[in-house]
């Protein structure tokens, strides 16, 4: 009984921080990508393969995660497990986002280096 309970939750909020997030960034982030990225089209292709990856990896972790789960069989472990999944994906999220971002800055960075040195 415990364990359907805690895999419902953990998928529902799971479900709600990707998505949430995943769209929060997907909407902020074509305007950083535009100030990278010249080019308007491009900006915005790129901006929806990182929403498609960041689906992806969240989706498999999710599902990865679940095969993971202690036996729950009270409302205390349901708790503890909760908390520890759902923190887990919540710093994997953050830690994903900051990857981009340093990504997408030195690349940006390496093509300003490249355009000024043809100069």
């Amino acid at each position: 009984m415990y364990q359907i309970l805690a895999y419902s939750i953990y998928c529902s909020i799971s479900a709600f921080i990707t998505v949430y997030v995943g769209w929060r960034c997907y909407i902020h982030g074509l305007v950083f990508l535009q100030h990278l990225f010249a080019d308007g089209a491009i900006s915005k292709a790129v901006n929806r393969v990182l929403l498609l990856c960041y689906y992806l990896v969240n989706i498999g972790y999710i599902v990865w995660s679940i095969r993971t789960w202690k036996q729950v069989s009270d409302l205390p472990t349901l708790l503890n497990e909760l908390g520890f999944k759902i923190g887990g994906i919540t710093l994997i999220l953050c830690l994903l986002h900051y990857i981009n971002i340093a990504m997408l800055y030195i690349f940006h960075k390496k093509i300003h280096q490249t355009k000024n040195q043809l100069l």
